[in-house]
Formats: structure tokens, sequence, C-alpha cells
């Protein structure tokens, strides 16, 4: 018989028809055959997996790692080792970075040196806002992923990490969208409305309003919910394919509903931080959890996890924004001067995994979320997204039995110190091994691949 490079046996393998009981035979990253263990080929490598789930690898379609300019935040190798940790085969990687993501030229540098030091394959958005809608075009012709907006001008002081991907006018944002409508690409959206966030903040802090609810306070469920029907109507006009990003709001899942009741071309994404906590459980750890947009209220959960079940709601990121410590602690005595977001690439694959152990959705639920429909919606399927034959070998196999108190102290982000929102959290479904591109890189817990092994994902 014909050795192959890697085998997988005794598993239960999570396909789109169902279950399947048996094994997978790898060879030069990709699947090669699926078959009951007694009709596998033989490997120069064969792992028993001791009848645990084959799953296809996670897909993580909204991450900051940094790198770059940035590198002291967070580097490709260090995001992408918590990526391999938590199960995570591709990541799709966000332009906020030095420079910014929002040229040709900073596209391909990017590529570059993400090509040398990622752990696991990656996607890259590329920015598009007002200043640069002249570079779009060719930014897809790079290979852009997507395309991100933010509709909030940069927060004080980061106007150059911001350059090229938010709009000052719906103008320029109508001209924006038609011109990624005309690449083929997909516009993603951070939806709010600035002008009620700044007069409820401006309000606030001359009350002297400097904590945590504060912050949510200024973020009411309208701010979301009027953005994301504003994007949503100037995107119909464009007639371009709109992502919805970290939606949170019960009053912005209503707007997704009718938008896609109507047929509009618009998917949307929620977060694990804002499945998992509410706000009144997190305050106490203030700047730590102070997430754009904030963690919200037990009706809006509940009514999450409603969307996800429903459709409404396509696929669960996990926004990961690493930061150095004194950027959280300046909001240690006024919230408004913390940055914004909170490390999540370590954690996303246990915490969504104890969500399916604790019933509150089904494991092909969560691979559809978390993989098939990512790689769906941004044209990465069925080479990723799916466990069949002739896809690529990205994969994880996952104990659902196995329990872990999460440390944030043992994290792979350079962020750890402010991992404060997962830290002690239990866990029970831990992602056991993880390979990209049919090669191992994290196996019980411990990194053993190493940087360069993942590829760039075009659409």
């Amino acid at each position: 018989m014909v050795s192959v490079e890697l085998v997988l046996k005794n598993g239960k393998i999570m396909t789109t028809s169902g279950i399947f009981e048996g094994g997978l035979a790898v060879e030069a990253g990709k699947i090669v055959a699926m078959a009951k263990d007694p009709s596998l080929p033989t490997g120069e490598q064969t792992i028993d997996v001791k009848g645990n789930f084959i799953l296809p690898g996670f897909i993580d379609a909204h991450t900051h790692v940094r790198g770059m300019g940035r590198s002291d935040y967070e580097d490709f190798a260090t995001g992408t080792m918590a990526a391999a940790s938590s199960g995570i085969t591709t990541i799709m990687e966000m332009p906020i970075t030095l420079p910014p993501t929002s040229t040709v030229q900073a596209f391909k540098e990017k590529r570059e040196a993400m090509s040398g030091q990622s752990l696991v394959n990656f996607a890259l958005y590329a920015g598009a806002g007002s200043q640069n809608i002249q570079e779009i075009t060719g930014m897809a012709r790079e290979g852009a992923v997507a395309f991100k907006t933010f509709m909030h001008p940069p927060p004080a002081g980061r106007e150059q990490d911001f350059w090229g991907f938010y709009v000052t006018d719906d103008g320029s944002f109508l001209e924006m969208l038609r011109t990624i409508a005309q690449t083929g690409s997909i516009s993603a959206v951070h939806a709010e409305n600035p002008e009620i966030v700044e007069h409820l903040a401006k309000k606030l802090r001359s009350e002297r309003r400097m904590d945590l609810s504060a912050y949510l306070d200024s973020r009411p469920g309208i701010t979301e919910s009027e953005g994301i029907s504003r994007a949503a109507m100037l995107a119909s006009q464009a007639r371009v394919r709109i992502h919805i990003c970290h939606v949170c709001a019960k009053e912005a899942l209503e707007v997704v509903r009718m938008a896609k009741s109507r047929g509009q071309m618009l998917t949307a994404e929620t977060c694990p931080h804002y499945l998992t906590f509410t706000h009144d459980e997190i305050k106490h750890l203030g700047p730590y959890v102070k997430i754009n947009p904030p963690i919200r209220h037990r009706d809006d959960r509940d009514l999450l996890w409603e969307a996800i079940r429903n459709g409404v709601i396509d696929l669960v990121a996990s926004d990961h924004g690493p930061y150095p410590k004194k950027l959280k602690d300046a909001g240690l005595e006024d919230i408004w001067e913390a940055y914004m977001g909170a490390p999540g690439l370590d954690a996303i694959g246990p915490v969504m995994l104890t969500h399916v152990n604790n019933g509150l959705i089904s494991l092909k639920k969560l691979a559809e979320i978390m993989s098939e429909n990512a790689a769906k919606i941004f044209g990465l399927y069925p080479n990723k997204g799916a466990l069949s034959v002739g896809s690529d070998a990205d994969l994880v196999v996952i104990d659902m039995n196995a329990r872990k108190r999460l440390d944030a102290s043992k994290f792979h982000t350079k962020a750890r110190d402010i991992a404060l929102l997962y830290d002690g959290f239990e866990a029970k479904g831990i992602p056991s091994l993880t390979v990209v591109n049919g090669t191992i890189v994290m196996k019980d817990g411990e990194i053993i691949g190493k940087p360069g092994t993942g590829r760039f994902a075009r659409p």
C-alpha cells in the first residue's frame, strides 16, 4: 500500500453531511483519503486520536495581530502561536498596524512579513476609507480578502494607525463602497454612529463619570443599530457585499435580520466575549475589558445566541486586540484614557467548546460558525472550512471531555498581562492537535510548529 506523510485514525470526522467514524490521510498539505481505519493507507506518521472529534481547522475572521511597527504589541509569530493553541488554522488579519495596510505597497510589505513568521495560514484585510479610494483596486488585485472600514474617526493620537480605513462623510463612503463592488470583494464595516457616541461621551465626562459603566453608557444599542442600518442602505445602493463586524446589541440584531430578510448580500459576526459575559460580570476589570463595541447585558447575550441558532449571525471571531499594559493601565482612574480591545486568540477555542458542552449550540453548528461559514463568505471554501478529499489539510482534533482552567500567564500572546477577561475561565472541551497544511503545529497544548508554516490565503 502506498505510504502518505500523515494519518489520523480512530476519530469522529465532522463533515458537511455529518459525523464519519474513521480517519484521514494527508500528503503534500492536502487531504488525500478519508476512510474507515482498515482502509487507510499507511503513514510515515500515524496518530491515534482515540475517538476524539476531528473538525475543519477554525478560521478566525477578525484578528489584530499587529506586527510591523507595532510588534511591541504583538508580532506575527506570537499571535499565530496563540491561534494554533486554540485550534485556529487560518486567521484573517485586520489592517491596523504601522504602516497601516491601506496602500498597495503596505499590503505587499505585510504579506511578505507574515509569510516568514506566521505559524498558521493568514488572509489580509485591506483598509478602505475616504483617504485611499484610489488604492482599493490595486489591493484587491494583490489578494485582499475584504476591505475594512470604520464609521467613526480615529481615537485621539492614533490617526497614523487608522489612515485609510475610516470614512469622513457618507458621500465618500458611498464612492468607496462602489469601488469595492467593482472589484467583486467585500466591505467589512465597524458600524457605529460616531455623533451619538461623541455627544454622550462628552456629557458623561462632564459629569465626572470615569468608570467602565460610563463607557458602556456612551455606546447604547442605537449607536450600533443606526450605524448598521446606514451602512446596509449605502451598500445596497452600491450593490456590494457587506460584512458587519462584532455585532453585540439586541437592537442591531433586528437590523441585520431585516436586511437579510429582504435578500441583501449581508453577513454578520459576533465574538466570544459578547456570548460569554455580561457587563455586570466583568465591570470590576475596568480598562482591561474596555472593548469597542462594549460587552452589554444579559438580554443582549441571550439574543445573540438565538441569532446564531437561527442564522442571523453567521460566524464567531475573536477580535483579538493586544496592547502593552501601560496603554490599558491609563484607564484605571479614567476609563476614557484606556485603549480599546482585549486579547482573545488563546481562549476562543476552549471557550466556544465549553459553550457546546453547556448545550448552547451543537458541535456541528460550531464548525459552521467558526470554520465553514467564514471560508464560504470570504472565498476560501472548499480549500478551507471543510474536511473532504482535495481540501487543504487544515484541521483540529478536539477532546470534548478534557477540562482546563485557563491561565493568562501561560498564554502565547505578548499581551498576556492584560488578558484578564478569560483568566481563570473553567473550560471543558480542549483542542489537542492543530494541523496546518499537513504539518502538526500544536500537540497536547505544546506549540511544536515553526514560524513560516502558514501560507497566504488568497480569496
